[in-house]
């Protein structure tokens, strides 16, 4: 009985600290790891990478967390640039883990059709200028946590079915920090 319990306690030891080295990888959400399906990391993109080395993109989207009459301007590198950079862009689907360990899974097929954009800025407002997040003649600046960022899995909503809404809003993701190959 007791070897029993010391193998039961080493097991759970263990398992906590698999854990806790797994989470302990993708404690920054100012980078983005792309893995492939067995999880072994392929590339890792900064902040400072998706804006340099990929093409920006722009979408004036509201969210479905935002009021129907508001749009916010997003920037940042298509998710199929990114995936095929990285090796990626026949996989049927990716699952994305973000910072705070949600998990949600996109397919393919959906990237391709409606081409959302891993946001790393949003626009400069006026009232940006008023409280100091945006020089006078700064036009982007970075997306901040309380605003879903640093980085923000964004998709051009009137571009997406109707059903989509609620049913699929998962695949917003608030700060990624990893794509991992599906099989």
């Amino acid at each position: 009985m007791r070897h029993k319990l010391f193998a039961l306690a080493i097991t759970a030891v263990l398992a906590i600290a698999g854990a806790t080295a797994v989470n302990a990888a993708f404690d920054n959400p100012n980078k983005i790891t792309v893995q492939d399906a067995s999880g072994k990391e392929i590339e890792t993109f900064s902040i400072e990478q998706l804006k340099a080395e990929f093409s920006q993109q722009t979408y004036n989207t509201r969210t479905p967390w935002t009021q129907k009459d508001k749009k916010i301007v997003y920037r940042g590198p298509l998710l199929t640039d990114v995936l095929a950079k990285s090796g990626l862009a026949e996989t049927p689907a990716i699952k994305v883990v973000a910072y705070d360990n949600f998990v949600s899974e996109i397919r393919m097929d959906e990237i391709r059709s409606y081409k959302p954009i891993l946001a790393v800025e949003r626009q400069c407002t006026q009232d940006d200028r008023v409280h100091g997040r945006c020089e006078a003649d700064q036009e982007f600046r970075p997306i901040s946590m309380v605003e879903k960022g640093p980085i923000f899995i964004v998709w051009p909503y009137d571009r997406l079915p109707d059903t989509y809404v609620p049913a699929r809003n998962a695949i917003w993701v608030f700060f990624p920090v990893v794509l991992r190959a599906e099989k």
